[in-house]
């Protein structure tokens, strides 16, 4: 019987309760959902329950004992794209069924102690955040190892561990396969179970391995580092015995003293690049073979492989390997060997090429009788001196050829060269430069500088354009073209070009001493041009704008005379409106506004009526005008535009118009 429970609200917070599901439940799948819990003995004495599928639920907690003593054959487990899973300390417990589990895609997963209690295999891949507890993978109903050893597998890709912490992996294994992994630390007895068949890092970056990590109970039959990168691996951290020890195409930046002191069948050292090779830093108490072979070393200390000599050994290879510097007796171990079991070959030592290489060989051997065989298939370096003196790239010499060809009495002889050469490859890591971090500091204060350099620049932007505004809204851009009767707002937004060469200042009152000043300096040829100017802009200034509030009062006294003249049979003369501007020459310009400002008074300018009417008393509508007869004039005056007859004040001002029934 199958029972799918599903639950596809994102909102929904699903709890199963031992009462829940029941006794004949096959199989379980879960989908969606805010949260999911397993309480306790939620799933227990189930005989057929054989898969558990959860899928899309934010967060999911198994409790202690949430599955607990199933009689089913097997059990599988597959928990995906999910934000959070827990699975607490037992939370499957005496299980008769292996367990299958497959975690994928979750953001983080946190496992308790003895979360299985028997695993078959389990897979954790896109893991954001991994926590093991102490004791993760110790298993109390796994059943005795059979002859051909555990058949547990635990597989890790893609997974990010903030640590791996004592006796994560306690119960013995088949197989622990790290690959494509962040790890931070792996602290001491990480792994100390009794036997652990195969153990693999692969693409994964290791901070430190610390001391006792593989401790000396464990067992492994295959251990391999490949394509990692490594920062440290302390004192004592590989302890365990080994029957094929690897170490492939990584990036190792120190191995201290006695990181690996163990028992290895077979050892691989091939392909690596390692800064920092401390002295005795590998040593192998019993081994067959050991091959050390096209590794770049930056620096070897001395001694740094022990490899005692014994019955069963069958070969050390020292083969292609680049070393950049070579402490004395850094190669202590080819001293202690047979030399039918020693194979040494196209070694690349950074040594400028000299007369006294062999004895310089015999001292990174400790007197070794294998110092003939490193002198005829080893390389040193070409330098300035000797790439002038036989005309040469720097490239790589053989030793043996070079003290043969070049060495006469301990000293060398600039003649052409004609012994092997080998070209330098400028693209092998071998010529990086050693000062490295030198450079990469040089960079970083290249680029913060460079950075700096970019933000002042846009402060200063962002600056200027502020001010800008600034000053705009504080009118040191405003026109200078203004009325001064009249304030314009369009005027104070405007942003206009100033000729700060005109050392002429616009009046506030127009007076003549002014105009007279303005007059010398119209004669004078070297201020001529700016007397012209100013004398435009006092006219429109002082003469278009008042002739034209002059204007408005003329057109409303020639309003009110017409109104007065409305009975007269002869017409008054029709309006002329003078010209703003006579003439656009300075001096004609001059002349008049000399002529407008030498009057005594404005009541010139006033209309000749003005003397003989009174201001209407409905100017505001401007339609009718109530006009009063002069009292003080004498008899002589009547027959002037004063003594005709005047119109009847209206009656209502909202009726502006004449009614049409009135009689005229």
């Amino acid at each position: 019987m199958i029972v799918p429970n599903s639950y596809d609200s994102k909102d929904n917070d699903v709890e199963v309760l031992p009462d829940f599901v029941h006794s004949t439940l096959f199989e379980v799948f879960i989908s969606g959902g805010r949260s999911l819990r397993f309480h306790r003995n939620s799933f227990r004495s189930l005989p057929g329950l054989s898969f558990v599928r959860i899928e899309g639920t934010r967060s999911v907690l198994i409790d202690t004992k949430a599955f607990y003593n199933l009689t089913s054959s097997s059990l599988l487990v597959e928990i995906e794209n999910c934000d959070d899973v827990t699975i607490k300390t037992g939370a499957f417990d005496d299980m008769k069924a292996f367990i299958d589990a497959d975690i994928k895609r979750v953001k983080r997963v946190s496992l308790g102690k003895c979360a299985f209690s028997k695993l078959n295999t389990s897979k954790f891949k896109s893991i954001g955040k991994l926590e093991l507890s102490e004791s993760t993978f110790e298993f109390k109903n796994q059943g005795n190892i059979g002859r051909h050893g555990p058949v547990t597998s635990i597989q890790f890709e893609n997974v990010i561990f903030p640590e791996i912490p004592t006796g994560a992996f306690f119960s013995s294994l088949a197989l622990i396969s790290i690959n494509g992994c962040r790890i931070s630390d792996i602290h001491e007895g990480a792994f100390r179970a009794n036997q652990i068949s195969d153990i693999t890092f692969w693409n994964t970056t290791i901070d430190t391995i610390h001391n006792r990590a593989l401790t000396d109970r464990t067992l492994v039959k295959k251990f391999t580092i490949s394509k990692c990168n490594i920062a440290k691996i302390q004192s004592g951290a590989v302890l365990a015995a080994f029957f094929n020890f690897t170490v492939h195409y990584s990036i190792i930046t120190d191995i201290e003293k006695d990181a690996v002191h163990s028992t290895a069948a077979t050892v691989e050292i091939i392909g690596n690049e390692i800064a920092n090779f401390k002295s005795e830093a590998f040593q192998f108490v019993s081994w067959n073979k050991i091959f050390v072979q096209d590794n770049i070393i930056k620096n070897l200390e001395s001694n740094f492989i022990v490899a005692p000599p014994n019955n069963d050994i069958k070969m050390f290879s020292f083969k292609s390997n680049e070393v950049y510097n070579a402490a004395p007796n850094a190669l202590y171990f080819l001293s202690e060997l047979d030399k039918k079991c020693v194979y040494v070959d196209d070694n690349f030592f950074n040594e400028s090429c000299g007369c006294a290489m062999e004895d310089w060989l015999k001292g990174i051997t400790n007197g070794s009788d294998k110092v003939e065989n490193l002198m005829e298939t080893s390389f040193c370096k070409v330098n300035e001196y000797l790439s002038k003196c036989y005309t040469l790239p720097m490239g790589l010499l053989n030793m043996r050829n070079f003290t043969e060809l070049s060495c006469t009495n301990k000293s060398i002889k600039c003649e052409p060269y004609n012994g092997e050469v080998r070209l330098v490859n400028n693209s092998s890591k071998i010529f990086l430069n050693e000062n490295n971090n030198k450079q990469t500091w040089v960079i970083i204060i290249l680029t913060i500088g460079g950075l700096l350099i970019v933000i002042a620049m846009i402060s200063f932007i962002i600056m200027l354009i502020r001010g800008g505004r600034w000053l705009k809204r504080k009118g040191y851009f405003r026109n200078i073209h203004y009325n001064n009767n009249e304030t314009s707002q369009d005027d104070e937004n405007t942003m206009v070009t100033m000729d700060y060469n005109d050392p002429l200042d616009i009046p506030d009152e127009l007076t003549l001493d002014f105009l007279q000043m303005l007059k010398v300096k119209l004669d004078d040829p070297t201020t001529h041009q700016q007397a012209s100017e100013m004398i435009e802009r006092l006219y429109e200034m002082f003469v278009v704008d008042d002739n034209y509030d002059n204007n408005a009062r003329q057109e409303e006294a020639h309003l009110y005379e017409e109104l007065g003249n409305m009975n007269m049979s002869q017409a008054p003369p029709p309006y002329q409106e003078k010209d703003e501007k006579p003439q656009n020459e300075a001096r004609s310009i001059l002349k008049l506004m000399e002529e407008k400002f030498n009057l005594p008074s404005d009541e010139s300018l006033k209309p000749s009526i003005k003397s003989e009417y009174s201001e209407p008393s409905d100017a505001a509508v401007h339609l009718y005008s109530e006009l009063k007869q002069n009292k003080q004039k004498s008899d002589g005056s009547l027959n002037t535009m004063g003594a005709r007859p005047l119109p009847s004040k209206p009656e209502e001002f909202i009726d502006p118009v004449p009614s049409t029934s009135a009689n005229v």
